[in-house]
């Protein structure tokens, strides 16, 4: 595979992660809307997201260097904090 169709494939790879990330931030909020934050099902459906997060991002590990992985993340990251400045929450 020739670099520029690595690129590419990554690309679309990390818009996938970004479209999982974004379903797991609203269901996050619909938990915390729904649950109290003391609440035992709560911190349960939590930590169940985290490890579904943790669980996508090792499957990208496993798929490409970290490296690459770990540029895509703070090039998402950056996007969202720009975003943030102009649409804040």
């Amino acid at each position: 595979m020739g670099s520029l169709e690595h690129e590419e494939k990554l690309d679309g790879i990390m818009e996938y992660y970004k479209n999982i990330r974004e379903a797991l931030a609203g269901l996050s909020d619909i938990i915390t809307i729904n649950f109290n934050e003391k609440d035992f099902y709560h911190a349960a459906a939590v930590d169940n997201l985290k490890a579904l997060h943790d669980n996508v991002v090792e499957v990208l590990k496993a798929s490409y260097t970290p490296r690459e992985i770990r540029m895509r993340l703070r090039e998402l990251e950056f996007d969202e904090q720009e975003a943030e400045k102009v649409f804040p929450l």
